[in-house]
């Protein structure tokens, strides 16, 4: 069940915060297509959408659940037409990063309870 803040109050951060945002691009690899042994990865897909870049806290980076190297990228939800996964790559300020999951720390995507923004653990 969708949380009850994921309507509204997304269409409504996203229409305040989008013009302060800096352009941002997720690049997502088509799908792969002939036999497995074998296969061709089909044209990237390019998704033009509002984001920042942040860091991460001080206990995140002392508990170890990121790496010194990794950055996190915050995208408005309302401006992606996508949902992000790990392996997708973001362009951000002229610098292409790669969205990124150790599968010890932190996860490669989370999302605030609306549903606004997306936080994606990146790394270079």
């Amino acid at each position: 069940m969708p949380s009850p803040l994921a309507g509204s109050l997304a269409k409504t951060i996203a229409k305040a915060l989008s013009p302060a945002m800096l352009p941002v691009t997720l690049h997502r690899d088509g799908a792969a297509t002939g036999p497995a042994y074998d296969p061709s990865i089909g044209a990237p897909q390019a998704y033009p959408c509002r984001g920042f870049r942040d860091e991460w806290s001080a206990y995140s980076r002392q508990g170890g659940l990121v790496a010194a190297r990794d950055w996190k990228v915050v995208i408005l939800a309302r401006t992606l037409a996508v949902e992000p996964q790990e392996g997708d790559r973001v362009t951000i300020q002229g610098v292409t990063l790669q969205v990124y999951s150790d599968g010890e720390g932190q996860p490669a995507v989370t999302s605030d309870p609306a549903t606004a923004t997306w936080e994606l653990r990146c790394r270079l």
